[in-house]
């Protein structure tokens, strides 16, 4: 195999890291299975959520630009954004600290869960859609199906590294700070409510 087919792998790893990394219902759903179960939970949430993240990848592979100004000057898209993040926002301020969830129901809640939230989260195909624009002009978008393959493999592996890494420093935290892991939901809350209202102002 081409060393150069490798840069895609590259390409696609640094773009889902800067997609990844800020906190959306997502990396916060892992925050509060981390700290509520353990970093293999919040791991099946992670893989379930890089599984929709591939295909929005692809997704905006094969649409690129032709989708991103409807995404982009669409107002229903942008209320459909915020009230799914107050929707959220409220369910995780007014949730209880429930116990642990059954170990046998663990793996599919959590990746059923994974995919679901990623699904409901426009702005992660926005990203997609914006990053597939920026990589067109550069010329970097990948072609052939080896490039294509790459490139879906560095958006999986990014996605549940940058996951998993949560999960890592969710559990660290909570074994300094149970003050904080008691109170995880109303902080999610408390930040989803904020992420809805600079939403709100940018409509």
């Amino acid at each position: 195999m081409e060393p150069n087919l490798f840069l895609y792998l590259f390409i696609a790893m640094a773009a889902t890291a800067i997609g990844a990394v800020p906190l959306g219902l997502v990396n916060l759903s892992v925050l509060d299975l981390a700290l509520k179960n353990d970093t293999r939970s919040a791991t099946q949430i992670a893989h379930g959520a890089s599984v929709v993240e591939v295909f929005f990848a692809l997704a905006s592979l094969l649409a690129g630009a032709k989708l991103t100004p409807f995404f982009e000057g669409n107002p229903v898209v942008r209320y459909f954004v915020f009230a799914v993040l107050l929707v959220a926002g409220l369910f995780f301020w007014f949730k209880t600290n429930k116990e642990k969830i059954r170990k046998e129901a663990q793996k599919s809640y959590g990746f059923l869960k994974g995919a679901l939230l990623n699904i409901v989260s426009i702005q992660v195909l926005l990203f997609w859609l914006l990053a597939a624009t920026v990589l067109s002009a550069k010329q970097w978008l990948p072609t052939t199906f080896p490039e294509v393959l790459l490139f879906l493999s560095g958006v999986w592996l990014a996605k549940i590294g940058v996951l998993k890494g949560y999960a890592f420093l969710a559990k660290k935290v909570a074994t300094h700070a149970d003050k904080f892991s008691a109170n995880t939901n109303r902080i999610i809350g408390v930040v989803l409510l904020a992420v809805a209202i600079v939403q709100l102002i940018k409509i």
